[in-house]
């Protein structure tokens, strides 16, 4: 299993801008300028970025299952659509920790709704970051091998994977590394974390979907890539 800690991320200046735009409408006043800017410096004085991963050979994928030679099992039609073809799936955890959460849950029980949106706008852009840069470190780990290429990241609760198949992720790769568990409802805390899968194989054979989003009707979400 491996562990990633004190990971530095190069942050935009604008970060949360567009996400803050989109969400407002496709306009920002002074007044949510400003504060975006006092915000965004307070998100990244308090984010302490950490990873874990292990990686594990799959047996078969048979009926909407994927069969590990672990033991371990994936359900669902998409999860089991994204990993034919794969040898190996890396298992990931990654979280911007607790503290981000603190401040933004303390905002919001002051009342102050506004600064509440703004850190929950840049906190999000700062773990999409996190999560390209956690990719792009696993898949270049996982094509080793130069015939062999890597599937796109999906996620518990994505389209056609429930929420509840965390339990599974969090049996494979370890979040009480880095401070993340489940709560009743198989959410995680911190909840600025992400966990997931990707599958490896050869190129020939690996699934080619290149972003979740393909595989979800919804056409009208905020964060549709």
């Amino acid at each position: 299993m491996v562990v990633l800690d004190n990971i530095k991320l190069d942050m935009p200046k604008d970060i949360g801008k567009d996400f803050l735009k989109h969400l407002m409408g496709g306009r920002l006043n002074t007044q949510i300028e400003k504060l975006l800017e006092e915000k965004r410096s307070v998100c990244i004085k308090n984010i302490f970025p950490k990873a874990v991963y292990e990686t594990y050979e799959i047996e078969k994928i048979k009926n909407n299952s994927v069969y590990f030679k672990s033991g371990h099992i994936f359900n669902g039609p998409n999860i089991s659509k994204i990993l034919t073809g794969s040898e190996i799936a890396v298992i990931f955890i990654f979280t911007l920790g607790s503290r981000i959460d603190e401040i933004i849950k303390n905002a919001s029980k002051n009342g102050d709704a506004l600064s509440t949106i703004v850190m929950d706008s840049v906190a999000t852009k700062m773990l999409n970051i996190l999560g390209e840069k956690i990719g792009t470190f696993i898949k270049k780990e996982g094509t080793r091998e130069n015939s062999w290429g890597s599937t796109c990241t999906y996620s518990p609760g994505q389209f056609k994977w429930t929420i509840e198949e965390q339990k599974e992720i969090f049996q494979m790769a370890d979040g009480d590394k880095i401070g993340v568990k489940l709560n009743k409802s198989m959410l995680m805390i911190p909840f600025m974390s992400i966990s997931g899968v990707y599958g490896f194989g050869p190129k020939d054979k690996i699934n080619k979907t290149s972003t979740a989003c393909e595989l979800c009707p919804k056409k009208d979400c905020i964060t549709r890539r």
